[in-house]
């Protein structure tokens, strides 16, 4: 697997991290709105645990994807420095 393959594999797996990420949240909001039952109160806590996990492999995903792109940069003739700009411009950090 060439480099670039894998910033791609790195990404979706970001975008699938962050996506099972918000449908777990939702479900979190949706039952304790809900006023669960005791079955549904374990379930909740199963879920908030699920959640946490998808946290922790999103930074982990987030981490490989940076490190590809990083690389890619590298490789293609650029450095360290240029890879960073160049993350900051496609993925601006929030204000």
């Amino acid at each position: 697997m060439t480099v670039s393959e894998e910033v791609r594999v790195w990404r979706l797996r970001v975008r699938g991290s962050t996506a099972a990420g918000v449908v777990c949240l939702a479900l979190i909001f949706l039952l304790t709105i809900l006023d669960p039952i005791e079955l549904v109160k374990s379930f909740l806590s199963a879920l908030v645990l699920f959640f946490a996990f998808l946290c922790l492999c999103g930074l982990y995903c987030t981490y490989r994807y940076w490190r590809g792109f990083r690389e890619d940069e590298i490789r293609r003739g650029g450095s360290a420095e240029t890879a960073r700009a160049r993350w900051h411009e496609l993925h601006p950090p929030p204000d």
